[in-house]
């Protein structure tokens, strides 16, 4: 007779016991996950109620610490940190609140029960986190998936992923120290944001970009291959930096997330999911001894009530700070009052590490099976608990408390520091981030290496000129002013002097990081005297500065970041496009397009003695003199004349605005500084539009902005916008152009269309909409 390894003979015990229960749970419209935690106790070591029992119970652990990996790389395929970003103020406020509020009621009840702080510690982290799993099916079975409060409770979820990730590896490092004080927590947390980010920047770089090159190798087994590999590899380079395996299976799920390919990933890896992630269920319920659920009946009892009520007052309360209305906050926080698969998580999380008491397990298990069952009455009882609120509290309170919600509006002033301090704040961190990287490496690895095979001087050089290029970019990202952040920046000069000292000292505190970055390059490579170091640096920085190729370098590099990280979206969208065969706004098809950095708008209004005023629009020659486009004209009654024809006569006191390249609107001012004056600068992204939709009511048609390919049937193929006639004959205007890698602002009128070009075309709705119906659109 052959011999079979104990782990097939264990697997068939407990996966023909778990199917016999989950389709006995399926039956009676119960959550799986109780299904398996059942089957696990019936076949774990305490009942013995079944003719057979597990013969090694380390090889199903094995295969359960497996599960918690596919359960978090699922987690991240469908977590994105672009989703994290849509969610809003109230998801992201009402987690938070949730989180800390409930981790230390828990931490509180455990010392009240007469519990260690580390085992009060677990219970608040438990009780923290909701369940995903039972919340979708309480909405689905109640048929509510489509109300409004349900986005704001599935935001809620989206937080708690990643809240819960952060809070493991806290848990791992924190718990198993010899002592824990706030520099080891500090230390940790920075540790934490660190890899985080730099893992995630190096992976929506790369790990896209990879799987274009082999998209039609990419069958489904082959893809579900690479898939498998690119999580375990990340699993190892997370436990191998000091974190935990669930992070690096999380943080490879939210990369793979931002791809195209992300719908077939989850389609392939869900069975593997789903067969090790009932393992690790069934694990759990193994670990349960019956028994003792009648020894804990008390703390069993108080934990389930102080998670009902604590997660519902605590959830409402802080949606309602967030800004939502009353029933809406009652709703969600009523939809919240559970625990489920994250406290399972953590408590095996507690067990392995040997800090956790074992009596806590049974008891989150019994916790969470109490919670599942009372989550859809809360849920249906949530607006009854409304109107008996409305009817006690009386109408003076609820008016007061209603004038304290309303938004506080903020001047265009405070708009523009705040936009302008979080684009700071993002674009430094973020690069500084990646010279700090390269600067550790090269320190740590590279010169260590390169003075192996090239010994002396040489070998040092060698390593200082590599390092200085890799890092050359990112620091003249640092030192320049591009994108919204120079639009924002050039309106706050230009607002008030006050600004500019504030302005001057935020650009002196990025040429100061980006001197001190390379003089410390200097300083690592070279051991020359400290003036001529001074100098060195200074000189560099200087060049660094003034050099248009590192920034138009960075450019590329940015986009090609951004392409990867939309890439998901934009494929969603063509499609939906194609479906709908209609048209859709730019403003919902793509974010970070090209002309976003390319394109910038300037606002000059005519004065008395002007010679533009009389002139027809055609005859100022603009596009040919200057490169540029007038796209609208706003008289002094304050109509607006969106994409103007080449006859309109431009009057005293029109606000005129143009479109181009920020050289070329530099160049205009210079020449024209004495008939113009300057009225306001203003970065055209396509997809915010603000200033074309700008005081819409007054426009009578909608302006679009649309990308069209050109075929050989095409009617601008083979000729030139002067032949097109487009401002006179469509009340359009060619903006951009992409050929192959090229990418053209403002095309010359004489350049001749080619097949494969993508012309962006802005003009009215309806002229686009007719176009389109000619051409296919693109974006």
């Amino acid at each position: 007779m052959a011999h079979l390894p104990s782990l097939v003979y264990d697997l068939a015990f407990i996966l023909i016991t778990a199917g016999v229960i989950t389709l006995l749970f399926k039956w009676l419209k119960q959550p799986l996950v109780l299904g398996y935690i059942v089957a696990g106790i019936l076949t774990g070591p305490y009942l013995n109620l079944l003719p057979f029992s597990l013969s090694d119970t380390s090889n199903v652990q094995t295969w359960a610490e497996i599960g918690v990996i596919f359960l978090l790389f699922a987690l991240g395929l469908e977590f994105s940190f672009k989703k994290l970003a849509s969610v809003g103020k109230p998801a992201i406020l009402t987690a938070v609140i949730e989180v800390l509020g409930m981790m230390g009621l828990g931490y509180l009840t455990g010392h009240f029960l007469g519990w260690t702080s580390i085992d009060s510690l677990f219970l608040g982290c438990m009780l923290s986190m909701s369940s995903t799993t039972i919340i979708i099916k309480a909405f689905t079975d109640l048929s509510i998936r489509e109300q409004a409060f349900t986005k704001i409770v599935f935001g809620i979820l989206v937080v708690e992923d990643l809240v819960a990730i952060v809070m493991m590896v806290l848990l791992s490092t924190l718990t198993t120290g010899a002592h824990v004080d706030g520099e080891m927590v500090f230390s940790n947390i920075t540790r934490l944001i660190y890899f985080l980010t730099l893992w995630f920047l190096a992976g929506i770089f790369m790990i896209p970009s990879l799987l274009k090159l082999v998209k039609k190798h990419l069958s489904d087994e082959t893809l579900l291959i690479v898939s498998i590999g690119l999580c375990l590899t990340m699993v190892v380079v997370a436990v191998n930096t000091g974190f935990s395996a669930a992070l690096g299976a999380f943080i490879m799920g939210s990369i793979l997330a931002e791809t195209i390919h992300v719908k077939r990933i989850e389609h392939v890896v869900e069975p593997l999911k789903n067969l090790f992630g009932a393992v690790f269920f069934i694990s759990v319920g193994m670990m349960v001894d019956p028994a003792s659920l009648l020894v804990y009946w008390k703390p069993i009892l108080v934990v389930s009530l102080v998670t009902l009520i604590g997660k519902l007052i605590i959830s409402t309360l802080g949606v309602l700070l967030s800004g939502e209305r009353l029933k809406t906050s009652m709703q969600s926080g009523f939809s919240l009052a559970q625990i489920g698969e994250f406290a399972f998580i953590i408590a095996t999380l507690g067990i392995s590490l040997g800090v956790m008491s074992e009596f806590l397990y049974p008891i989150v298990i019994a916790v969470s099976v109490i919670t599942t069952f009372t989550t859809p009455y809360l849920i249906r009882l949530s607006s009854p608990a409304f109107q008996l609120f409305e009817h006690i509290v009386p109408q003076s309170w609820r008016g007061k408390f209603a004038q304290y919600m309303q938004p506080k509006d903020k001047t265009k002033i405070q708009e523009a520091w705040t936009q302008l301090l979080k684009e700071y704040a993002f674009n430094l961190f973020s690069l500084a981030l990646v010279v700090f990287s390269v600067l550790f490496l090269s320190k740590t690895y590279f010169l260590d290496a390169m003075q192996q095979w090239i010994p002396g001087l040489w070998g040092k050089v060698v390593v200082f000129v590599v390092t200085l290029l890799v890092l050359a970019p990112f620091l003249k990202a640092i030192v320049s002013d591009y994108g919204k952040s120079a639009t924002i920046l050039l309106n706050l000069w230009m607002d008030r002097r006050d600004n500019r000292r504030l302005l001057l000292a935020l650009m002196g505190v990025r040429v100061l990081f980006a001197y001190l970055s390379v003089l410390y390059l200097i300083n690592n490579c070279f051991g020359i005297p400290l003036l001529l170091n001074i100098l060195l640096a200074v000189g560099l920085t200087y060049a660094i500065y003034q050099s248009k190729w590192l920034l138009k370098h960075f450019l590329k590099m940015e986009s090609r970041f951004l392409i990867n990280l939309n890439e998901r979206q934009m494929e969603e969208n063509y499609h939906k496009i194609q479906s709908n065969r209609g048209v859709m706004e730019l403003n919902d098809m793509q974010k970070n397009h090209w002309l976003d950095y390319k394109l910038y708008t300037c606002a000059f209004r005519t004065k008395a003695s002007s010679p533009y005023v009389g002139m027809r629009i055609r005859d100022l020659d603009v596009r040919s003199r200057y490169n540029l486009i007038i796209i609208r004209v706003r008289t002094k009654e304050n109509d607006f004349i969106n994409i103007p024809s080449g006859d309109y006569v431009i009057q005293k006191g029109d606000s005129v605005r143009f479109a181009g390249r920020k050289r070329a609107l530099r160049a205009l001012q210079e020449v024209e500084q004495l008939t113009l004056s300057f009225v306001d600068h203003s970065f055209m992204t396509l997809h915010g539009f603000s200033i074309l939709e700008y005081e819409r009511k007054q426009e009578k048609e909608r302006i679009l902005c649309a990308g069209l390919p050109l075929s050989e049937k095409s009617p601008f193929t083979g000729k030139n916008l002067m032949q097109l006639a487009l401002g006179a004959k469509s009340q359009c205007l060619a903006i951009g152009l992409e050929r192959g890698d090229h990418q053209i602002v403002n095309p010359e009128a004489d350049l001749v269309f080619e097949v494969g070009d993508v012309v962006w075309l802005l003009g009215s709705e309806k002229t686009v909409s007719r176009l389109i119906k000619e051409n296919v659109l693109v974006y």
